[in-house]
Formats: structure tokens, C-alpha cells, sequence
């Protein structure tokens, strides 16, 4: 594992660095906008602004890397990203709000798919799957590290904002030193939105409940732990227990559903984050709320709100063939980033009219809702599925790009399928050119004779 990991240093340290400046950003910037006096909806709508760029920095980041390569790409975006940085403490605008979210978002997509894109250069077939769940773990223990820095100063202050800054502009140092080859230009992103629907309902429906699900959450926690009356301390237990609870249930829930219809687990899945959810709303209008009971429910909530979304992909993947891995993968992370765009504002909407406990209302419709549809969908299309019939679950880390899917160890086994399907064509051509040849030679009659 260490020697595998070795040539990459250079690369995963600067995701970490990135990760720790973003990480912070994705609670500090809701909790400023509010401080800024922004309405529920408008920071919900900012949150929409910044996964709309992010779906958009997965379209467009190709067509820079193919210009101007992978070091310097990852150059421009990690200072772009801290250029904005600072403008968000400058701006107090709104529109200007707006902008500036969808600017980092597409900045950080084009920043892990560089990241991604070089993992999946580097990785061998024996190590592609060690590679990939190293990488979603020190994902989510990065983030949840950032959550921690909160408590190193205050919302209204320069310093969080600094800190985000530096920790963004020192990512860049590993990778500009760094000895190993940069990759080749990475593809387009294909999207088949029809064939993933043809291969697996429940994958597009899933992508679309827990975009909603975790777009609001994203968006929308911070302010609703601070309108709680959390702490700075308590805020930043919360958001850490959700994504270490995520971090924790994802693997076995995942290992879980590699034995069963899949659909069950997620029938389960998204229960018991309904009734989670509902307690929590309970929950948050009792004065001990705020501390270890908020806590212990945001860890139970981030065992099934964070990994929803990787079970479906599995679905997905098991109902299709190999060879579309990727396309699918790519299928439902635009979905999946547009519908966490739709699913802010429809949230705030709820916390500015009925109160920002709200929030897990709609979190906890949402979950059960898409609950209804797989109970629903199951009765109507009982599938005998086997464990045998099951592709391996693979864990995810969390919002990422199509790249990810690349780096997925089953993608090998995509790329040796299709070489020995195409081999196995080849050889049936040349084998009926050589009987067309033996039989020409028995049927032309001997001119010469």
C-alpha cells in the first residue's frame, strides 16, 4: 500500500491541502452570508450557484487540460479559487455572492478532476482499488478536519477566510515541484441520460432524492445549526459527525448490499433517514438539544444521508453492462449535482416560512419519498438478485467527478472485456475470410486444366 502510494505524495498532498481550505469554506461561506443578512432563500440560492458551477467545471475543465496540461491547469484553478476568496470578503452584494459561488465551484470540480484523472494515470491494476479508497478516506477525514478550524476564529473575522486561502494557495507547491509525469488530456464527459434510465430507474431517481437530500444539507446546516444556538464548538461537532458517520456506515452498508437486491438496503436506507430525520426536528426544539444529542444525531443521519448515494450507483452499474460503467457514473453525477442545485432553495423556502427546523423536514419527506418509490418500484419489478449477480460496491467520495469512476478498480475489468470481446470479433472475421477463401478455392472451377 505505501509503495504504491509513494510516486503520488506529491499529488495527495496537495488534495489534502485543498481539501482542508474547501472544506472549511463549505460551512464558513453559509454561516457569512447569513452574518451578511442574507435571507434563508438567498444562501440557499447561493449554495444552487455554486453546484451549478460545479457541473459546469466537469463540462468545460477537459477542454483546458487538453490546451494547456495538467500543472498548469491545476495552477490557474488553486489561484483562481483564492483570488475569490478574498473577494467574498470584499463583496457584500448578493448577485456578487452568486457569482462568486458558481466561480468555486467550477474551480473545485476542475481541481479534483485533475487530482482524479492523475490517480487513475498512475494506478495499476493491483493497486486501482487501494488507491481509490485511500483517496475517499482522506476525503472525508480532510473534511472533517476543516470542520475543526471553525474553532480557530470567528465567522465576522478576516482570519477564516486567510486561513482557506493559504491552505488553498499552498496546493499548489507539491504538485508545480513535483518529478512525475503529468497524465494525458483527460476526455469529455459523455452523458446518456436515456441509457442510464434504460439500465436502472432507481439509479436516476436516487441521484435526483440525494442531490436534494444532501444539496440542502450542504447548503443549509450551518445556518440551521447556528439559529439552533449551537456553539462554534457544537457547530463544528455537528458537521463533522455527519461526514465521520458517512465515513464509517458507507463500507459495511456497502458490503451489506453486495448480498441482497440492493433496493432493500435502500428501502432501508432511506427509512431509517426519514425517521432520523423527523427526530431531529422533535429533537431541536428541546433546550438540551444543542451538544450530544445533536451530535449523536447528525452521526446517525450522516450513516445514511452520506451514503445513499453510492448504493445507488451500485444498482445502477449491476443492471448494465460493463462497458457503460463510466458513462452511467458521469450520468448520475450531473444529475446528481443539478438536482443538489434544485434542493436548496425548495429547503430554505421551508426554514424562512415555517422556521429553520424545517430544514429536516423536507430532508426527511425527501428520504421518505424516494422510500415509497422503491417499495412501490420493487412490487412491480421483483428481480431474483443474487450476491453473484452483484458488481463489487466501491466506496465514493462524496461529490466528485466522472474521473473517480475511471480510477474505480472495475474499470479494468470494463477495458479487458471490451479488448477480449474485440479480439474474439477480430478472430471470427479472419476466420470466416479463411473458409470464404477455402471454399473459393473448392467451387472455382481449374481454368488451366
Amino acid at each position: 500500500m505505501i509503495r504504491s502510494l509513494t510516486p503520488l505524495a506529491a499529488l495527495l498532498i496537495s488534495d489534502a491541502l485543498v481539501l482542508l481550505g474547501h472544506g472549511l469554506l463549505l460551512t464558513l461561506l453559509p454561516m457569512s452570508a447569513h452574518q451578511l443578512g442574507f435571507s434563508d432563500f438567498q444562501v440557499g440560492l447561493t449554495g444552487s450557484s455554486y453546484f451549478v458551477g460545479f457541473v459546469a467545471g466537469c463540462l468545460f475543465t477537459p477542454l483546458v487540460l487538453k490546451r494547456v496540461g495538467h500543472i498548469r491547469t491545476f495552477a490557474v484553478l488553486a489561484s483562481g479559487y483564492t483570488t475569490f476568496i478574498l473577494f467574498f470578503v470584499w463583496s457584500e452584494s448578493f448577485l456578487g455572492w452568486m457569482l462568486l459561488r458558481f466561480m468555486i465551484g467550477a474551480m473545485v470540480a476542475g481541481i479534483y478532476m485533475i487530482i482524479e484523472s492523475w490517480l487513475n494515470e498512475r494506478a495499476a491494476s493491483k493497486n486501482r482499488g487501494a488507491i481509490l479508497s485511500f483517496y475517499a478516506m482522506m476525503n472525508l477525514v480532510m473534511i472533517t478536519l476543516a470542520q475543526q478550524l471553525l474553532n480557530l476564529g470567528n465567522v465576522d473575522t478576516l482570519l477564516l477566510f486567510a486561513l482557506a486561502g493559504i491552505f488553498l494557495s499552498l496546493s499548489v507547491v507539491p504538485v508545480s515541484i513535483t518529478l512525475a509525469l503529468a497524465p494525458t488530456p483527460i476526455k469529455k464527459v459523455s452523458v446518456d441520460f436515456a441509457k442510464v434510465w434504460k439500465h436502472s430507474h432507481i439509479g436516476i431517481i436516487g441521484s435526483i432524492f440525494t442531490g436534494l437530500i444532501t444539496g440542502s444539507f450542504w447548503a443549509l446546516a450551518p445556518i440551521y445549526a447556528k439559529e439552533s444556538a449551537f456553539t462554534t464548538f457544537q457547530l463544528a461537532n455537528f458537521m463533522s459527525a455527519v461526514v465521520i458517520g458517512g465515513a464509517l456506515f458507507q463500507i459495511p452498508l456497502g458490503r451489506f448490499s453486495d448480498k441482497f437486491d440492493r433496493r432493500i438496503i435502500l428501502s432501508f436506507i432511506a427509512f431509517a433517514g426519514a425517521v432520523v430525520s423527523f427526530l431531529t426536528f422533535i429533537a431541536s426544539f428541546q433546550p438540551f438539544y444543542a451538544g450530544t444529542v445533536s451530535t449523536v444525531l447528525a452521526f446517525m443521519w450522516g450513516g445514511v444521508g452520506m451514503t445513499m448515494y453510492a448504493i445507488c450507483l451500485a444498482h445502477a452499474n449491476d443492471n448494465a453492462d460493463s462497458a457503460d460503467f463510466v458513462d452511467i457514473g458521469s450520468a448520475m453525477l450531473i444529475t446528481y449535482g443539478l438536482s443538489s442545485a434544485i434542493g436548496a432553495p425548495i429547503a430554505s423556502a421551508f426554514m424562512s416560512i415555517l422556521g429553520h427546523q424545517f430544514l429536516f423536514v423536507f430532508m426527511g419527506a425527501s428520504f421518505a419519498i424516494f422510500c415509497v418509490i422503491l417499495i412501490l418500484r420493487r412490487k412491480s419489478h421483483v428481480l431474483p438478485v443474487m450476491a453473484q449477480d452483484n458488481e463489487e460496491f466501491q466506496a465514493v467520495a462524496g461529490l466528485t467527478t466522472h474521473e473517480a469512476y475511471n480510477l474505480d478498480p472495475r474499470s479494468d475489468d470494463i477495458d479487458e472485456s471490451a479488448t477480449e470481446n474485440e479480439l474474439q470479433r477480430e478472430w471470427a472475421d479472419v476466420d470466416a475470410d479463411y473458409h470464404d477463401i477455402l471454399d473459393s478455392d473448392v467451387d472455382t472451377p481449374n481454368t488451366k486444366r
